[in-house]
């Protein structure tokens, strides 16, 4: 293992860069992440506080509408006259007196639709009053009185809520005006719908749970979250802790609880949110935290290797500059435009080879240029020009010495090369790609004695049109080896120009060829549609993909380029298709 010493200034240098900057990002990430647990906590906290107070106001509303109404039958002097009537009989209730009860009751009922039933306990006669919306009649009591017998004596009796099976049931005692002491209870059976909506409706999140409980800490109504159930000896723990403090707020396992009491304890609201709901929050958040640290780490990690690298390739250059110069090298000493330490490092040492170098140049510098002269005067340039005069030369012979088809050829040849070799325009007139295209078609037909029969059917207007030069060549190149070397007799090429409907410039380019098998046929037709480094790939036809992908390069849209059609045994047809473009005068 290296020593700290050995390792090299480069790898110090990044490895310094790199921790303090991974460091700082780390930390970074942690404080940010931290500030935002806060952030999100704080918010959670104060949104339920608004959530419970609202809620509390509601309720607060709901039991002082069911007060009023119990306060109904009080008030009411006929309705209280009655009510002390039947206590206090000893008969059975009087027709009248029932009556009213009841039509006080059916008003009562008609006015809520959450009212189930009403009804009035008598606890001198042991008898019931039950009003529903489906009619009313006197009953016995039975057991209906024994929840309310097992409520502690010392509780309020103004108005107290219970939970029955599906009812929540609200009831109120009406006392003797002379004594004082009970005479009945009056019990309203309420739909808990309305009360479920209330609570659904303050949820915020689907966590949370929501619970209601009477002054003895019943449950009355629930909203569980994600119906979780919670022991019912802890919730009476966290209650009677909540009431006593002045905050009615508190944190234990893993949930947050908030407390409020309503109409002095009448109910009472229990709200509970876990902690795994800012957690679950807070995963997006550390999730784009996280991908944006990883990304400033890999900044950083590049940023200390640049850093690192431009800060000590001076220091490596010229160490290595030290252990490789000798006494006999040549080569020039990098030049240095540094002004600090390591640039008079620099100067002083090429000032030592200097000087070495001109003690030594001074003895071996004849030799090395006589040499140098001998080596550039063996140097033949051959350039185009040459090979083209040369050409016409040979041309001149031949028309001297009577020779006409030789010259022609030459001199065909010799066109070839000026166009060809004249780098000057990549766009040129379709007239002058014609010429072109003549010329080196005329030698080809010497070479294959003759055979070959051209028909050109161009319209006079697309002849000054712009092409990409030297496109036709390929074509017909390909025709003649892949088409009409394998085909006996006469070799018929046709080129045709004009314009399509859009206004495009259609050249096609036909033979009678022997054509292309069905399956090469759609491989050739796949690789004109693959990008220009794919399609050159392709061992055959190089000339049809090369001239179509020049054409999509220089045009940009997928409708220009090549498309190639052929009935094997009968010949192949290419067209290319071009935008139209004309010269600037």
């Amino acid at each position: 293992m290296k020593r700290a010493k050995d390792i090299s200034i480069r790898k110090k240098l990044f490895i310094s860069i790199l921790a303090f900057s991974v460091s700082l990002v780390v930390i970074v990430t942690i404080i940010v992440g931290f500030i935002t647990y806060q952030t999100m906590r704080e918010q959670l906290i104060y949104n339920r506080r608004m959530s419970i107070r609202w809620l509390q106001d509601r309720l607060n509303s709901e039991v002082d509408s069911y007060s009023d109404r119990f306060y109904e039958f009080e008030v009411n002097k006929k309705i209280k006259k009655d009510i002390t009537s039947w206590c206090n009989d000893d008969q059975e209730i009087d027709y009248t007196v029932k009556l009213n009860l009841i039509t006080m009751m059916n008003e009562t009922i008609s006015m809520d639709k959450n009212l189930n039933s009403i009804e009035i306990y008598n606890f001198a006669k042991n008898q019931v009053l039950v009003a529903k919306r489906s009619g009313a009649d006197i009953e016995e009591i039975g057991d209906g009185l024994d929840r309310w017998n097992l409520r502690n004596q010392e509780l309020q009796t103004n108005i107290v809520f219970f939970r029955n099976e599906k009812n929540i049931e609200v009831s109120h005692e009406i006392y003797s005006f002379h004594d004082k002491t009970p005479m009945v209870l009056i019990t309203m059976k309420l739909r808990p719908y309305d009360m479920e909506e209330i609570l659904e409706d303050i949820k915020t999140t689907k966590d949370e749970s929501i619970l209601i409980f009477n002054d003895q800490n019943e449950l009355i109504e629930d909203e569980y979250g994600t119906g979780v159930q919670f022991d019912q000896r802890n919730l009476d723990d966290i209650i009677n802790e909540l009431s006593n403090r002045k905050v009615q707020e508190l944190y234990q396992d893993g949930n947050f609880w908030f407390f409020r009491e309503v109409s002095g304890g009448k109910l009472k609201i229990l709200m509970t949110v876990p902690i795994r709901s800012i957690l679950e929050a807070l995963n997006s958040t550390l999730a784009a935290g996280i991908t944006i640290g990883m990304i400033a780490v890999i900044i950083s990690t590049i940023g200390s290797i640049l850093f690192s690298r431009a800060f000590s390739k001076p220091i490596i250059e010229l160490s290595a500059m030290m252990r490789t110069i000798t006494i006999d090298d040549f080569s020039d000493v990098i030049l240095n435009e540094r002004e600090d330490e390591i640039g008079i490092l620099h100067d002083s040492f090429g000032v030592m080879i200097d000087r070495n170098k001109r003690l030594i140049a001074q003895e071996y510098q004849s030799k090395i240029e006589k040499r140098e002269a001998q080596i550039r005067a063996l140097q033949a340039q051959i350039n185009p020009h040459f090979m083209y005069n040369t050409l016409q030369v040979i041309g001149g012979m031949a028309l001297k010495k009577d020779v006409p088809q030789v010259y022609k050829i030459t001199t065909a040849l010799g066109d070839i090369m000026r166009y060809s070799l004249n780098f000057s325009n990549e766009m040129v007139c379709l007239r002058e790609e014609i010429e072109y295209f003549k010329a080196y078609l005329m030698i080809q037909d010497e070479r294959f004695g003759n055979r070959i029969n051209l028909e050109i059917n161009m319209e006079e207007t697309v002849l000054d049109y712009l092409i990409p030069k030297l496109i036709l060549q390929p074509l017909i190149e390909n025709s003649l080896e892949h088409g009409l070397s394998g085909k006996s007799g006469e070799w018929r090429i046709i080129l045709a120009g004009r314009l399509t409907d859009e206004g495009d410039l259609l050249l096609t380019l036909g033979d009678n060829g022997v054509g292309i098998e069905p399956e090469r046929l759609l491989q050739i037709q796949d690789n004109l549609r693959y990008e220009a480094e794919k399609s050159l790939k392709s061992s055959s036809h190089i000339g049809l993909c090369n001239v179509n992908s020049r054409i999509k390069l220089k045009f940009s849209e997928d409708k220009y380029g090549i498309s190639i059609t052929s009935t094997y045994g009968e010949g192949t047809t290419v067209q290319v298709l071009t935008k139209t473009l004309k010269r600037e005068m």
